[in-house]
């Protein structure tokens, strides 16, 4: 048991991989100083399950949230430092020892996080696509990080005090994780980015879950978050070459119809296009890798649509931001 770190891990109602990530939990090598099970929801029978395996509960009757849950469970840690996990996660058996190592990778770090590994369990193209462009995001990240991710992350307990928690504003799962990064950084933090520090993905990904997850989840909130800061990342999902393959999808669908019905013009989406696959094809490469060629293939289509998906919330999330200027809440 290593006494200087416990684990929070937060669910909505049992979540249906939660007992899954549980037994992952139970075969942990060290074990955290506590394990505790924060449930957005009653839910008699996982609690059951909970209690079963000696870990504390922590039961938010009236659903008030995805972040007010996890502070909940974060007020009952009397350790050192707490690690998060999502309940749609299987952490290794190192994992503890793995999280204080990430803790230690950059020198005077508060907080950290790591990654979903390269062999996500769900499968079929739209998970395998999907949770692998996690695992590719993180592992060619910046390793001075500007954010957080609570589905993998430790923090110095103190200090995540001593800011607030997460934002309890953020109900559903989104960029809760996302802004209280932000916040320590601009209280002179430091977070850390391992990618060694790996977990597996358990969740099976839909077209429905692409498109609500990547505007209305991802985008708009993290387009308005970033406006209020005035501030422009150049990491993760927002740096260049993203923004720029972006703008490329944006101009591919924009010249399309000229290059229909003016042949002569076709080159000129035929280009965007090609810019856009050629801005990515280290991810590509990395799919066929995994895969083989078939399967990078088949995501191009899902990538691009990701691009378009972040343009629409970013469109969106601009038109919502101006409107509250012109318009505050009295």
């Amino acid at each position: 048991m290593n006494p200087s770190v416990s684990l929070v891990v937060t669910a909505h109602r049992h979540g249906p991989m939660l007992l899954a990530c549980m037994d992952a939990i139970t075969r942990l090598s060290p074990l955290p100083a506590q394990v505790i099970v924060a449930i957005d929801g009653d839910c008699p029978e996982i609690q059951a399950e909970a209690v079963k395996r000696g870990f504390e509960l922590v039961v938010m009757k009236n659903t008030p949230g995805v972040s007010a849950t996890r502070n909940a469970g974060a007020a009952r840690v009397s350790t050192e430092s707490v690690a998060f996990l999502d309940s749609d996660v299987a952490p290794p058996i190192d994992f503890v020892t793995r999280a204080l190592a990430a803790l230690e990778s950059q020198p005077g770090a508060v907080a950290a996080f790591g990654s979903y590994d390269d062999s996500p369990a769900a499968t079929g193209v739209v998970s395998r696509y999907r949770n692998l462009l996690h695992h590719f995001t993180h592992q060619h990240a910046k390793r001075e990080a500007q954010t957080f991710w609570a589905a993998c992350g430790i923090c110095d307990v103190e200090i995540f005090r001593q800011i607030g928690g997460f934002d309890e504003s953020y109900r559903l799962p989104s960029i809760e994780d996302i802004e209280l990064g932000y916040r320590l950084r601009g209280a002179g933090h430091r977070i850390a980015l391992d990618p060694s520090w790996q977990i597996k993905h358990l969740k099976k990904w839909t077209w429905r879950d692409l498109v609500f997850t990547d505007i209305g989840r991802r985008a708009i909130p993290w387009t308005l978050l970033l406006l209020r800061e005035g501030r422009l990342d150049n990491d993760l999902n927002i740096d260049t070459r993203s923004r720029l393959s972006a703008l490329l999808v944006l101009a591919f669908l924009a010249s399309l119809p000229s290059g229909i019905i003016f042949p002569w013009l076709i080159l000129l989406p035929a280009a965007c296009l090609g810019g856009a696959i050629f801005l990515n094809m280290r991810f590509y490469r990395f799919l066929a890798a995994k895969g083989g060629w078939a399967f990078s293939i088949a995501s191009i289509p899902l990538h691009l649509f990701y691009y378009l998906a972040a343009v629409t919330g970013y469109g969106m999330a601009k038109i919502r931001f101006h409107f509250s200027l012109r318009h505050p809440p009295s």
